[in-house]
């Protein structure tokens, strides 16, 4: 009686156990299986067309332009992966400087060339460090006249260029700035040392 007691209580065990085991298996294979879809990743590469490319330039009296004219790019690169700008490198060759305003002229591209504003013998080109750029903003470094500026500039990306906003730089520490703040007693006569840049760069 022992024994067919203890056979009747394994064998109810075993069944419970194999139909435990049996739900298990069947949830295992009811799982739904989740379906990856992976972004296709597209890198454009671009040298940029220094004779399509320009850099305009502009400084202000107030809320108006005063001074404004153009530079023309030296050299760069620049890649776009998915409309976003991963790599860059810019050169501007300073000597190209241009005043294109009634009231600048030779005279005031002399002067922007000159030792104590961007030294062009000493310094030929400026050259744009690329950072960064996320939410339509591209971050970098401009060096000319041997500074060191940063620069934060607001960019579109199309297919083979680059719109370049308005956007400024703080060149008080230039040495023209430094001597009319020494030798002008009255800040209204002061020229802004923000200058203003824009520009389009052309890929190809």
């Amino acid at each position: 009686m022992k024994k067919e007691l203890l056979f009747g209580l394994a064998a109810t065990f075993f069944m419970f156990s194999c139909g435990e085991g049996g739900e298990e298996t069947t949830e295992g294979n009811d799982s739904t299986a989740v379906e990856t879809v992976e972004e296709e990743v597209v890198v454009m590469n671009y040298e940029i067309d220094t004779a399509a490319s320009v850099i305009n330039w502009m400084n202000f009296n107030g809320e108006e332009k005063d001074h404004y004219g153009t530079v023309k790019v030296l050299s760069g690169s620049y890649t776009v992966e998915n409309d976003v700008i991963t790599e860059a490198t810019l050169s501007a060759d300073m000597n190209t400087i241009t005043s294109d305003d009634e009231m600048g002229g030779e005279k005031l591209e002399g002067h922007l060339m000159a030792p104590d504003f961007f030294d062009v013998n000493q310094f030929a080109s400026a050259t744009f460090n690329f950072d960064r750029h996320e939410e339509g903003m591209v971050y970098g470094t401009l060096n000319t006249a041997g500074m060191d500026f940063p620069v934060e500039a607001p960019v579109t990306v199309s297919e083979g260029s680059i719109e370049v906003g308005e956007f400024k730089v703080d060149m008080s520490s230039l040495a023209f700035f430094q001597m009319e703040k020494e030798k002008e007693a009255d800040e209204s006569k002061w020229h802004d040392p923000m200058i203003g840049f824009t520009a389009t760069i052309v890929g190809k």
